[in-house]
């Protein structure tokens, strides 16, 4: 029997705070039992209880003597080598960007002006309670069942969390141009990208997983794009091959994924220190291949939905203080935190290539 479409919210708050609490409500629950060892059965229905109590019958102000005053919860929520880290970055704000990175996100939308309109979509979607933001993007306060709307099938929006747009319109694609999307991934900003270039020109995107190039097609008739070509990279030659030959280039590189906690909370369970060390080594490459394939004069944009300096911008200021960084200058740089204007975390860079 399917789940009755008014439970979901209510099923995906459930899932999303086990993941993102688990780890505080079971340090706490050990050490209120210091002395008692409590079945895994006993210790599964207390985390029921409390989580249910906290979000649904509001008594997080009377847990908070009795649970927040056991453990620190960030240190419980998150990995210790992640806290570090931040507090390096953030300083005495540390406790305030880790409970942005773990507050509730809201659910955004973005207009395909290919298909339709802010007005006709928002119409459309009045029963979602529709809120139009900037960039042409509805704030959505009733997502359930979004996508099983007329409008979604018929290429109307795409969810995209607002800072990933602005990410992408850093790019400025124009009509006529020659993009290469070098991260595309299932196509998120190369969609919003042929938008911004009104269905005219050439869009190359690029990824190591075919699976996420087949949605992006998928995902490109349902848009109405036809401009958009898919390459899988199964060596550095694919990217090699562009080199010198776009007005644009988007490298939407790998990251730990900090800025974007709230949405994944898996992140805090698969994320390890070793596993950052290689995503830096990796970021760097990316960017380095990937700004050569812009034309002298051409644009590259380097993203990551990471809060960590690491990942933005010392990697820039390590690209361009190399050797393959010397034809390059850095227009502007911004750094976003999650729940600014509603938005995830991004570090974002846009650069010209003048040799």
């Amino acid at each position: 029997m399917p789940l009755p479409a008014a439970l979901h919210g209510a099923v995906r708050d459930c899932v999303y705070d086990t993941l993102a609490q688990g780890r505080h409500l079971t340090s706490s629950i050990e050490r209120l039992f210091r002395d008692v060892s409590p079945s895994e059965e006993l210790a599964s229905e207390l985390r029921r209880v409390i989580f249910q109590a906290v979000r649904y019958d509001n008594i997080e102000a009377a847990l908070e003597g009795e649970l927040d005053g056991v453990v620190d919860p960030h240190r419980a929520a998150f990995p210790e080598w992640l806290r570090e880290r931040v507090g390096l970055a953030y300083g005495e704000r540390r406790d305030e960007v880790l409970a942005r990175m773990l507050s509730d996100a809201p659910v955004f939308v973005r207009v395909n002006t290919l298909r339709s309109t802010l007005d006709a979509c928002r119409t459309a979607l009045h029963q979602h309670a529709p809120h139009p933001v900037s960039d042409g993007m509805l704030r959505i306060d009733r997502p359930f069942g979004l996508f099983a709307t007329e409008a979604f099938a018929a290429g109307w929006f795409e969810q995209q969390d607002i800072t990933s747009v602005r990410a992408g319109q850093e790019l400025k694609a124009a009509a006529g141009e020659r993009i290469v999307d070098s991260c595309a991934g299932s196509g998120g900003k190369t969609l919003l990208f042929a938008a911004s270039m009104m269905n005219k020109g050439r869009i190359i995107a690029v990824d190591v997983v075919a699976s996420k190039l087949q949605a992006l097609r998928h995902r490109s008739t349902r848009a109405g794009v036809d401009i958009i070509e898919t390459r899988l990279a199964t060596s550095t030659k694919v990217i090699k091959r562009l080199f010198e030959t776009a007005d644009g280039v988007f490298i939407d590189a790998p990251c730990t994924g900090t800025g974007v906690v709230r949405r994944n909370p898996d992140i805090l369970y698969h994320r390890t220190e070793e596993g950052f060390a290689e995503l830096l080594a990796l970021q760097l490459q990316l960017l380095r291949h990937g700004a050569k394939v812009a034309k002298i004069g051409g644009r590259v944009v380097y993203a990551v939905c990471s809060i960590l300096p690491e990942e933005g911008a010392h990697q820039i200021a390590s690209f361009l203080a190399s050797i393959p960084g010397a034809g390059f200058v850095l227009e502007r740089q911004w750094t976003t935190l999650p729940g600014d204007d509603g938005g995830d975390g991004f570090y974002v860079a846009h650069l010209t290539r003048i040799a």
